[in-house]
This record gives structure tokens, sequence and C-alpha cells, in this order.
């Protein structure tokens, strides 16, 4: 379990590194809004890694930082940036299921239980993906569709702030 915990702690500095790659390009774009909302996921990414980590070592177990790979830098646009943003949450999500699993599997009751916190926090950044990407079908991805998505993003980083 400790292995799985600390490897979770990875990928969530992994997620972390990607979303501030991403807030960087959407910034040297002069998507100010989409920058902002990415940068607030990135921090709460490095949160979650935190968490991981002190569970770790609130159960007496050995946490380790870990080394993160290189996130992508070059990115073909605002819209293929929140799909790929989308498939991060299901790819963490599947992950922290791995763990809730492997928790089951051992009668970690401890661990299961503390994970739920992650598990329906996955679940509502699925949503919050999911729900950009239909908006952003509606609005459309012309200059003034690309204008709105940035400033649908900006007012969601402002009350994520709040």
């Amino acid at each position: 379990m400790t292995s799985a915990l600390n490897q979770q702690a990875a990928e969530e500095a992994y997620a972390s590194s990607v979303y501030l790659s991403m807030a960087l390009w959407c910034d040297a774009q002069g998507y100010e809004g989409a920058a902002r909302y990415l940068a607030a996921s990135s921090q709460e990414e490095r949160e979650h890694m935190e968490k991981f980590l002190q569970y770790v070592v609130d159960q007496d177990s050995p946490a380790r930082v870990p080394a993160v790979p290189e996130p992508p830098h070059e990115f073909n646009s605002l819209p293929e940036i929140m799909k790929s943003v989308l498939e991060l949450e299901m790819d963490v999500a599947r992950k922290i299921h791995r763990i809730v699993d492997l928790a089951i599997a051992e009668k970690d009751h401890a661990t299961w239980n503390w994970l739920q916190w992650f598990v329906a926090e996955q679940r509502d950044a699925e949503i919050k993906a999911r729900n950009i990407l239909d908006r952003i079908e509606v609005i459309g991805t012309d200059a003034t569709g690309l204008y709105e998505i940035d400033k649908m993003l900006g007012k969601m980083a402002k009350s994520e702030e709040a």
C-alpha cells in the first residue's frame, strides 16, 4: 500500500506539472483566464500530492517526494488543452480506483475510507472538464468563441480561489 500511495503522489505531482505547463502556454498565447484556471488546477494537484505523502507519513511509513518527468510544453490550441485536461483527470481517476481496489483486497479499511475523498474529487473534476468541453462545443472556436472560453475559464478560476 505504501508503494501505491507514493506512486499516486508521483501521479499527482506530474498532473500538477502538466497543468502548470499548460498554464504557461496559455499565458504566452494571451489566454489569461485559461492560464489562471490551469495554474489553480496545478496548485490543486500539488495539494493532492502533499495529502498522499502526509497520509503515508501518518501511517508511519516512508514517504517519497517523487521525481517528475518533464511535461509537454507545446500545445496546438486551447480546445485541445481542455480535451487533454479531461483525459488527464480520467487517467488519475483510474489510478486512484486501483488503489481503492488494493485497499479492499488488503482489507485496509482506513485507507479505503481516506481514499473516498479522492474518488469524489476525481468524479467532480471529470464532470467539470466535460462541462467545459460541452461549452466549447456550444460556443465554438472562432476568435469570439475562444475569447468567451478564456473569459469563462478566468471566472471559474476566480470562483475556485474564493
